[in-house]
């Protein structure tokens, strides 16, 4: 006859033996998250490596297919009142050599842009003028005479083409999800070419290894709008940066990481429309994106330092990292303070590069100024080590 006196008593665990194991599995939490976060931080450094390799073969088939490398987008960046733009973006051009052919196609490649802009702004080109000056508020923005094409903002289509999440041009390393940095959806962008660096390299001015164009020398980049090809590098396309982080990039209205462009857009009447911001803090209606992979303002910029900035304004990779919006003095929504138009990355001590040759590297941001200086300049005679 079953009895609930014959069953065996059972031990259960008590509270501090329970509390016990609690203990010992937050322990243990706590050894291998760090751990994980390392992998994980090791894969994304990996796959952002990969991406500035893929760029850097795409630039050298981009050469075999038209005899030279594709231009800058922006043919200049020194802080004066006009820049010269061409339609599309470096990463337009290379859409094909990184299998988004069907997105490049999407755009206008064929319009002669100088005329055409010309007369969207009311102005008939004289016979033998190559340039046209578009102004607002005193920022202003000249189109190469050798431009094709209609920019990305001005077509439905194209602008829709220009929201197309491209991984290749985003570092997971970088804090901020597609849709958080771009409300307006267009393909984010965490890499960018050096137009020029304006860095003074005179020891005894008061200005050394901080902006100034005036003192110098300008050092152009590894891209041009001419011709130039991987050989015509002067200084050596192992010793030139093609392509470098510039991370975290994002939409004005997007908190600490938000930033404007001081220039305007060549359109009249862009597509969403976008707020630009000049020099002297006064907002201005359709403003370039420094933040989308279309527009030539994002994808290549000058390194100059953090000119802006309040406080100190010498020329350094990684600058203003922390804390996270950068310091008061030189917050990351000010032109050129922190992941705004100068190479900046999420990696522990230095930022991801891919050079002429095509070969990565990393280069830490504990380099002195002049040293970074001569690795995105092309012409300055100087053969420096990355390491």
């Amino acid at each position: 006859m079953f009895s609930l006196f014959n069953r065996k008593s059972r031990k259960a665990f008590t509270l501090i033996e329970l509390l016990v194991v609690i203990a010992i599995i937050a322990i243990l939490i706590g050894l291998l998250l760090p751990a994980v976060q390392k992998v994980r931080e090791a894969a994304n450094k990996s796959t952002c490596s990969n991406n500035l390799k893929q760029l850097g073969v795409a630039v050298h088939n981009y050469e075999s297919a038209y005899g030279f490398m594709p231009h800058p987008g922006q043919c200049d960046s020194t802080g004066g009142g006009t820049t010269t733009y061409m339609a599309h973006s470096t990463f337009t051009l290379l859409l094909p050599y990184i299998e988004q052919e069907n997105v490049y196609n999407l755009f206008d490649h064929t319009t002669q842009s100088l005329p055409y802009y010309a007369s969207l702004h009311g102005v008939t080109l004289a016979a033998g003028q190559v340039s046209f000056t578009h102004s607002v508020n005193g920022q202003a923005v000249t189109i190469h005479p050798d431009s094709r094409g209609r920019s990305y903002d001005e077509t439905a289509q194209g602008f829709a083409a220009a929201q197309t999440f491209i991984k290749t041009f985003v570092c997971p390393s970088t804090p901020l999800g597609a849709g958080s940095r771009t409300p307006d959806r267009l393909g984010p962008v965490d890499y960018m070419a050096v137009a020029i660096s304006d860095i003074d390299e005179n020891p005894a001015s008061a200005t050394f290894q901080m902006r100034n164009a005036a003192v110098g020398p300008v050092r152009s980049g590894a891209l041009s709008c001419g011709t130039r090809t991987v050989a015509g590098i002067m200084d050596g396309s192992s010793n030139t940066v093609l392509f470098i982080e510039d991370a975290g990039r994002a939409h004005p209205s997007v908190g600490s990481f938000g930033a404007f462009s001081s220039r305007p857009s060549m359109v009249p009447s862009p597509i969403s429309p976008v707020n630009g911001m000049t020099g002297a803090g006064v907002q201005f209606a359709s403003g370039r994106r420094v933040y989308a992979w279309a527009d030539p303002d994002a994808v290549t910029n000058g390194y100059s330092g953090p000119s802006n900035s309040l406080g100190s304004r010498v020329a350094r990779f990684n600058n203003n990292k922390v804390p996270t919006g950068g310091p008061p003095e030189c917050r990351w929504s000010v032109n050129n303070c922190g992941p705004n138009d100068e190479p900046f990355a999420f990696h522990t001590g230095g930022v991801m590069s891919v050079m002429a040759d095509g070969s990565v590297r990393f280069i830490r941001d504990s380099l002195s100024t002049m040293v970074t200086k001569y690795l995105v300049s092309s012409d300055d005679g100087q053969v420096v080590n990355a390491n």
